[in-house]
């Protein structure tokens, strides 16, 4: 999975998410919201016949309009795809994931896809709306230094063998434990 600075929770007491990610917990930064995205050109023309080809103009459109923001795929922190064309979405589920990998990375955030009746641009078949968080310098070197910590009680506690306890704050959270996404 690529790294984000964000933390994925995904509960062992739920089915495994395939795509997407139950819960993401945000790491506090400037908040970016991305309009609907749809597979229009530079041009205007909407590109595109079917719902893959689509969805791939629509997504990067996404990841263009986040790095003019600041942001990266890595950033996203809920994303909602709406398409008219819910049967072909689902046929072609493979392909769309090979797709979004391509402009996304192997980063799954929390993310719906929606089925509607029609969307305000006639020619469209698929549109995609997200938020990100663009995390604060000083939050993140604040993270990294909390991870350094994390592993030097980890490595402790593993050379200290059975019958040791953890240190207070860093008990196994049980079932909110991380698990990466299929």
């Amino acid at each position: 999975m690529d790294t984000t600075p964000h933390q994925i929770v995904n509960p062992l007491t739920l089915a495994d998410p395939v795509g997407f990610s139950h819960a993401l917990v945000v790491t506090p930064g400037k908040v970016v919201h991305i309009g609907g995205q749809i597979a229009r050109r530079s041009d205007g023309a909407v590109a595109g016949d079917g719902v893959v080809q689509q969805f791939d103009r629509a997504l990067g459109n996404v990841v263009e309009a986040l790095r003019a923001a600041g942001a990266v795929p890595e950033h996203v922190v809920d994303m909602r795809i709406y398409t008219t064309a819910m049967r072909s979405y689902r046929v072609s589920s493979n392909t769309i994931g090979s797709v979004y990998r391509r402009h996304m990375g192997r980063y799954y955030p929390p993310m719906t896809v929606v089925g509607v009746t029609e969307l305000m641009e006639p020619e469209a078949l698929v549109e995609i709306v997200c938020t990100a968080v663009v995390p604060d310098v000083r939050d993140t070197a604040e993270l990294d230094e909390d991870d350094e910590t994390r592993e030097m009680l980890e490595s402790i506690e593993e050379s200290s063998g059975p019958g040791v306890t953890a240190a207070p704050g860093t008990e196994d959270p049980g079932d909110l434990r991380e698990r990466s996404p299929a």
